[in-house]
Parts: structure tokens; C-alpha cells; sequence
């Protein structure tokens, strides 16, 4: 198959994102509400509603994808076609390199306001790198994790 790939829709990884680019670095929050009726939670733990932390990685990559055209210097590191050629999520297509750490340091549960704290700063050449800290909405620390995000969606 030539030219872009077709994927699924993907789970929706933040309700919400905001974003600023400082410096050589992109910040960006998002939030993410843990709920029951989402529909890929539904039996992932039996009778309780357990967030999965892999789900955090798609939050990072959905995330940076949909705010990288705050820093055009980032984009040009990652050697991006052009800001004007987004995918069908209204930004970049953005695939895991590599998850340099990873640590979960509490369950995730119905009715826990995720706030994703994302720190993006240029990596190897045509590489992201994204720090992530997680906190609920009471400040506590529930993840840490640190990946390098590359252009996704071409063959």
C-alpha cells in the first residue's frame, strides 16, 4: 500500500487541551476524565472501572500531534511535509518511537480528572521527545512517562 495509511478512528485520549509553546518547548495540558460509559473501558477490570496507563501513551501522542503547529520549530524538527497537511484529526499524525520510562504510581478510577502535564522538546533528528507528568485532580502524582514521538501515517 502506497502513500498514507488508513487507521481507525482512535480512542479519544484528552476531553480537553491547552497549549503554549515557550522557548524550544511545547507545554501542553490536557484532561481526561475516567468514565465508565466509555466504551473501551467496558470490561477492562472486572467491576471496577480501572483506567489503563497504556491508554496515557495515546493521550501524549493525540495530544502533541493536535498542538505541534504552536511550535513551528518543533514541527521543522520533526521534519513535518507542512503545517497545512493534517491528518483527519485536525493535526499530526504522530506515532510512538520509543517509551524511554514508564512508572504508574496509582490506580486510575471512575471519576478521576487526569490532568496530563506535557513537556515536548526536540529529540534525535526527526524524533520528539514528551515528559510526561500525570496528576488526578487532587494534585496527586498517578504516572510518569517519557517517550519519543516520530511522523506517523505514510508507507
Amino acid at each position: 500500500m502506497r502513500g498514507r495509511r488508513g487507521y481507525a478512528r482512535p480512542l479519544e485520549g484528552a476531553d480537553r487541551i491547552t497549549a503554549r509553546a515557550e522557548a524550544d518547548e511545547l507545554l501542553i495540558e490536557a484532561a481526561k476524565v475516567v468514565r465508565s460509559t466509555d466504551p473501551y473501558l467496558a470490561g477492562h477490570f472486572p467491576e471496577v472501572t480501572l483506567y489503563p496507563a497504556i491508554f496515557l501513551l495515546d493521550g501524549i501522542r493525540q495530544a502533541v500531534g493536535a498542538e505541534l503547529h504552536r511550535s513551528p520549530a518543533l514541527a521543522a524538527h520533526l521534519g513535518t511535509d507542512s503545517p497545512d497537511s493534517p491528518d483527519s484529526t485536525g493535526g499530526e499524525w504522530l506515532e510512538l518511537g520509543s517509551l524511554d520510562s514508564a512508572r504508574v504510581l496509582r490506580p486510575m478510577l471512575e471519576g478521576d480528572e487526569l490532568r496530563l502535564l506535557i513537556r515536548v522538546s526536540a529529540g534525535r533528528p526527526g524524533a520528539l521527545r514528551a515528559a510526561l507528568d500525570c496528576r488526578r485532580g487532587d494534585g496527586e502524582q498517578v504516572a510518569r512517562m517519557t517517550v519519543e514521538l516520530v511522523r506517523g501515517g505514510t508507507s
